[in-house]
C-alpha cells in the first residue's frame, strides 16, 4: 500500500471534498503576489545555478550550522523576505507542518500549465526525503531552497547570487532541525491496534515497500491511480514516469489531511479505501479491521 504522502481521503465524498479543496485552494491563489508556484523551477542557466550552489556550500563550510540554523529560522517564518504578507511559515506550519486551507496552490498558474490542484508537502526530516516536490524532479534539498528562493522571495529574482547562497545556506540548516513531533511510535507505547497495523503494513498490505525507512519513504516516484479532482485535472507528475508523483515521508501523517498530491482523499479511512485491493501499488483487498488497525499504526506515527 502507497501512501503516497498526505493526500488522501475517502471517496465516498470525493466530489464534495475535491469541492471544498479546490475553494480552499482557489482562495491562497488569489492571495496579493500569487502569480507563481514558489517550488517551480526558476529559469536559471545551469552555470548561474552550479554558482550559487557551489556559494551555499562553501557558507555551510565556514558559518557555523547553529548560527546560520537562527538565520535560516528567522527568515523561514519572516513575512518581509517573501511575498507580500507570506512566509514559508504561512503554509508549513511550524516549519514541518502544513496548512492546506492556504498552501493549497491550483495550476494553472502560467501559459502552458497543467491544471489541478497541489497541496503542501509536510517538511519533517526534510533532509532525507529526496526528491523535491510532488513531481520528485529536484534531485538535491540545497537546489530546492535555491530554487523556492528565487521564485518565492522579494528580492530573489534580482539578487547577487551570494546574497541568495546565503540565504539558501540559512534555510537549508534550519531545515535540518525539523525532526518529527515525538509519537507513541517513538516511545513504544503504540496500542494493541497499532501494532496489528504495523505488522499489516509490513507483511500482508506491503505499504513499506514504498513507505520505508526512518522516515517512511522509498525516495522514489510511483504511479497508483490517483482520482482526479475533476475532469479537468491534467497534473502530468513525474516526467520520467508519467502519472507517478513523489513519496514523501509518514511521520506524523495524522495532521497532514488532505492527502495526495492533489488532495482528494480527506481522510486516512479514505485512503485505505482507495489502496484497498489496488493491483498499481500491489495492495490486496482488506479487510475492515485490518484498515483500521493500519489507521490505529499511521496515527501512532
Amino acid at each position: 500500500m502507497r501512501l503516497t504522502v498526505r493526500k488522501l481521503q475517502i471517496l465516498g465524498c470525493c466530489a464534495t471534498v475535491a469541492v471544498a479543496t479546490v475553494a480552499a485552494a482557489c482562495s491562497h491563489h488569489s492571495l496579493p503576489g500569487r502569480v507563481a508556484d514558489p517550488h517551480a523551477d526558476p529559469g536559471i542557466s545551469k552555470a548561474r545555478a552550479a554558482q550559487i550552489l557551489n556559494a551555499v556550500g562553501a557558507v555551510s563550510a565556514q558559518v557555523s550550522q547553529a548560527e546560520l540554523a537562527a538565520r535560516g529560522r528567522a527568515l523561514f517564518f519572516s513575512t518581509s523576505f517573501g511575498r507580500p504578507g507570506e512566509s514559508c511559515g504561512t503554509c508549513h506550519t511550524g516549519g514541518g507542518g502544513v496548512n492546506p486551507r492556504i498552501g493549497t496552490i491550483v495550476h494553472p498558474i502560467k501559459a502552458g500549465d497543467f491544471t489541478g490542484p497541489r497541496d503542501p508537502i509536510q517538511l519533517w526530516g526534510v533532509a532525507q526525503t529526496a526528491p523535491y516536490t510532488w513531481s520528485g524532479n529536484v534531485a538535491t534539498l540545497p537546489q530546492q531552497v535555491t530554487n523556492v528562493i528565487i521564485t518565492f522571495s522579494r528580492d530573489g529574482k534580482t539578487q547577487p547570487a551570494q546574497t541568495t547562497a546565503e540565504q539558501a545556506a540559512a534555510i537549508l540548516a534550519y531545515l535540518k532541525t525539523l525532526t518529527p513531533p515525538v509519537t507513541d511510535f517513538d516511545n513504544g507505547t503504540m496500542s494493541d491496534a497499532a501494532k496489528r497495523g504495523e505488522e499489516l503494513f509490513r507483511g500482508k498490505a506491503a505499504c513499506v515497500s514504498c513507505h520505508g525507512g526512518p522516515m517512511f519513504t522509498d525516495n522514489n516516484v510511483h504511479n497508483t491511480g490517483v482520482p482526479k479532482v475533476s475532469g479537468k485535472d491534467t497534473d502530468p507528475g513525474n516526467a520520467a514516469v508519467p502519472g507517478a508523483f513523489n513519496t514523501t515521508a509518514l511521520r506524523d501523517v495524522r495532521n497532514t489531511a488532505p492527502y495526495m498530491h492533489n488532495g482528494v482523499l480527506p481522510t486516512l479511512e479514505a485512503v485505505m479505501d482507495f489502496y484497498s485491493g489496488n493491483k498499481l501499488a500491489g495492495v490486496p483487498q482488506l479487510s475492515g479491521p485490518e484498515k483500521a488497525d493500519i489507521i490505529a499504526y499511521l496515527d501512532a506515527l
